[in-house]
């Protein structure tokens, strides 16, 4: 890729995910349009589409312009042949065009591989002390789960296999779901080690350690071939 060339193409899933949750929501990009390259279409082609159509490559002086104006900027990104086109608020063409598949992030999640990405409002904020009145975290968060339905098949399938499998063959399995443990990942894998481990003691078996489930998240160059991984 030629140096100042506008990158929109993301190697992995991996890096798609990421590229939106720590960067593009953390820059305000809240409404998106997602959608598909049918099958023996070349990308590309949609790709050029959209990046004219809407005028997306912008200089980071022109962007800020348009910021300044109440003018919505957007981004483009591709991975494999799923697309997604985001923008921050503000007045564009391409929400007016795009009105009925226009999708806000805080309310209709991305969806991509099983994961489900979307802004969440914080949490109640930890008291210091039992005078304290509790404080809500009004700030929004990007979240990163497994989606609803996919984690209902991983439950089916764990559960099913729970008592058919050793400890190392479980810890393998779990080991190799194709899921960056992002918080509530995490959390939702302890659970499924929580659920395999209450059926295994009701059969005598012995448990699944949670050291099954990998805690620190593989980091990526989203628009570079995969090299080595970087611990975060």
């Amino acid at each position: 890729m030629r140096k100042g060339e506008y990158k929109y193409e993301t190697t992995s899933v991996t890096g798609f995910v990421q590229r939106i949750a720590t960067c593009l929501l953390r820059h305000g990009y809240v409404h998106y349009v997602q959608g598909e390259v049918p099958e023996g279409k070349d990308p590309r082609v949609i790709d050029r589409k959209l990046l004219t159509k809407y005028e997306v490559v912008q200089n980071e002086w022109r962007r800020a312009r348009r910021k300044e104006r109440g003018l919505a900027n957007l981004q483009y990104l591709r991975c494999d042949r799923t697309w997604v086109l985001m923008a921050t608020e503000g007045y564009h063409p391409m929400k007016s065009d795009e009105q009925k598949q226009l999708r806000d992030i805080r309310e209709a999640p991305v969806q991509i591989a099983g994961y489900s990405i979307y802004l969440k409002r914080g949490d109640f904020k930890k008291k210091t002390s039992p005078d304290e009145e509790p404080v809500r975290d009004d700030k929004w968060h990007a979240r990163v789960l497994i989606s609803r339905e996919r984690y209902k098949e991983l439950r089916a399938r764990f559960l099913d296999i729970a008592c058919h499998r050793t400890v190392e063959g479980l810890v393998a399995e779990i080991n190799g779901l194709p899921f960056e443990p992002y918080k509530p990942v995490w959390r939702q894998l302890r659970k499924l080690v929580r659920l395999i481990n209450k059926k295994r003691k009701a059969a005598g078996y012995s448990p699944v350690p949670m050291a099954a489930v990998r805690w620190r998240r593989t980091i990526v160059k989203a628009f570079e071939p995969f090299e080595e991984p970087i611990a975060a």
